[in-house]
């Protein structure tokens, strides 16, 4: 298949401060990873799945860095799309006997908990469940609220915030005491932004969005795809910029 292979790279990880790791994209529809560590109670937070096939490049990092996939205890999504959702599926196998919770927000939980593969995969990407060797089953979600206050150990406490524009699902986990964003693909370094292209999608729901994570205060960026950043409300001006740039022209 097309993806064959992709399996077996490692995700190349770093310490972006204490007890944060991020773990970068394999190629072909793979996404950042983010560990956070619950030192409290000796568990890890991931944030976002990749696409499954990387499953074994990230035990693969976490290792080369000290950190056991059987501490994984939670799983948050940024949104429901192939490259952050499959490796769900996966990990829920290799964890069987203590599978980790999993949390998303509105459509995303929606989505997960039916099963809808159409939502997953979504507009004509020509791609299948079976390229990357998995079965779309319905899973077992806890819902987010919007402005919930998310802890991790007694270090990190994440608000939700509804960011929509790349999907009808997206949200960002903001941590105000250390300045980090987990945007998912609403904002990228270099004044990217998300695709608003996809069924759900919507430029002036991104426009809105990207203006409101841009009034935060904000020092480690960790978005989706592409580098991390330690200026991150510089990135994050320059993607408004962009963005209004194109909502302007149309």
């Amino acid at each position: 298949m097309v993806f064959s292979g992709v399996s077996s790279s490692e995700k190349m990880g770093k310490m972006v401060i204490e007890n944060v790791y991020y773990f970068a994209e394999n190629p072909m529809l793979d996404c950042n990873q983010f560990i956070i560590v619950d030192k409290k109670n000796d568990e890890l937070a991931l944030f976002d799945a990749g696409n499954g096939l990387s499953l074994k490049g990230l035990i693969e990092g976490m290792s080369k860095l000290g950190l056991n996939y059987e501490q994984i205890t939670k799983v948050y999504l940024t949104h429901e799309h192939v490259d952050h959702v499959l490796g769900i599926y996966p990990l829920i196998k290799l964890l069987n006997n203590n599978p980790p919770e999993l949390f998303a927000y509105g459509e995303t939980a929606k989505i997960l908990r039916e099963g809808d593969e159409s939502k997953i995969f979504p507009g004509n990407l020509g791609i299948s469940p079976g390229m990357f060797g998995l079965e779309i089953i319905p899973l077992k979600v806890s819902d987010l609220k919007v402005e919930e206050t998310i802890s991790i150990g007694s270090e990190f406490n994440f608000q939700i915030y509804y960011t929509p524009g790349h999907s009808l699902g997206s949200i960002c986990y903001y941590e105000r005491s250390k300045k980090i964003l987990i945007p998912g693909d609403l904002v990228f370094s270099g004044g990217s932004f998300g695709r608003y292209d996809f069924p759900g999608g919507s430029l002036n729901a991104l426009v809105e969005s990207i203006k409101f994570v841009n009034n935060l205060d904000v020092k480690y960026l960790l978005p989706g795809h592409m580098n991390i950043s330690v200026n991150g409300n510089q990135q994050i001006e320059s993607s408004y910029r962009m963005v209004q740039s194109i909502g302007n022209y149309f």
